[in-house]
């Protein structure tokens, strides 16, 4: 192509990262939604480094065109921070009204027709009893749903296993309901919007309906949940005594604090911690999940100042403790 003297294109150049709750997704068997680094093995890496593959082409475009030299510039540098213990949590489902107040409906409403982009969103209604063990369905969740009956973990509802029947999480959740009746709620995820192909019309959240042993339920509370403002949440100390968060009870966010001198590019591994979000001096920095591959989140320099920093992660299952590490190097999987 280059003896022809036909352009080249290069998708990606420079591979970036999706920040926040940004990533998309992909459908074409199945859903799949994107990592947030967005590094695609690309010539210059998410954190702007020169890559093996970027010398190697630099070599084959030698062969036709002069190339300057000393044309790089010197790499950003990188710094680890170390190990940061994060002391003080807050449980999600305990401060609903302290992030947003609850929306009134006969039915469940998607995230769109409720204003909302982003985010998680919170469904709450009261089932009456008795009733004998009856199947949960939920009709066309978008994307991921965790269940909670009286406050206990149910398990997880995703997208997947309606469209294409995978085995994903607890397959059938199925509960008993007292004659006094219990209170219904499902935090829904969304993991990003398909954003290429047929399945553009991606509505977040439960689209359809919430059937209980066959029959439709009414009358629902439902609390957005776009998480660009944590600002009113209420920490309390973690437990000394605490033992692993192995009950999956409630999602909970943890914060902690950290001081540095100088600011530099860094990257945080959440060794340990199953699934959820990243906030750092107010900045959402992206999702983590334990499935992998990607297994550390890049934080730019520009987002820590000297002296304090504050990091809050939103963990949805479990953590074997609540620490996190700031390394000099990235690891993608």
């Amino acid at each position: 192509m280059l003896s022809a003297g036909a352009s080249v294109n290069f998708y990606m150049f420079h591979g970036g990262t999706n920040f926040g709750f940004y990533n998309g997704a992909n459908y074409f068997n199945r859903y799949e939604p994107t990592v947030t680094s967005y590094d695609y093995n690309a010539l210059l890496n998410e954190a702007g480094e020169v890559t093996e593959k970027y010398l190697a082409i630099r070599e084959v475009i030698a062969k036709h065109v002069e190339i300057p030299e000393n044309l790089l510039p010197e790499p950003i540098k990188k710094k680890s921070f170390g190990v940061i213990r994060l002391t003080e949590q807050a449980k999600l489902l305990e401060q609903l009204e302290s992030l947003t107040q609850p929306i009134y409906s006969v039915y469940p409403e998607t995230m769109e027709r409720l204003g909302q982009n982003y985010g998680f969103i919170y469904y709450r209604t009261k089932v009456s009893g008795p009733r004998t063990k009856s199947k949960l369905v939920i009709q066309e969740v978008r994307d991921r749903a965790l269940v909670y009956l009286d406050g206990e973990y149910k398990g997880v509802i995703d997208r997947n296993e309606h469209d294409i029947g995978l085995d994903i999480g607890e397959r059938d959740i199925v509960v008993t309901t007292p004659s006094e009746g219990s209170s219904l709620g499902i935090l829904v995820e969304n993991q990003g919007r398909v954003n290429y192909g047929w399945m553009l019309k991606d509505a977040k959240g439960i689209t359809e309906g919430v059937r209980l042993g066959g029959q439709f339920l009414f009358g629902w509370d439902i609390f957005t949940l776009p998480m660009d403002d944590l600002s009113a949440l209420t920490f309390e100390p973690v437990p000394s005594d605490r033992e692993c968060q192995s009950d999956l009870a409630s999602p909970i966010f943890y914060r902690g604090s950290f001081e540095i001198t100088a600011p530099a590019d860094t990257f945080l591994k959440l060794e340990g911690w199953g699934k959820g979000n990243v906030f750092i001096n107010g900045f959402n920095l992206g999702r983590y999940w334990n499935i992998g591959p990607q297994k550390t989140l890049y934080v730019p320099g520009p987002l820590l100042k000297e002296g304090q920093n504050e990091i809050i992660v939103l963990e949805l299952h479990a953590v074997s403790e609540p620490v996190v590490q700031f390394q000099e190097h990235m690891e993608l999987g």
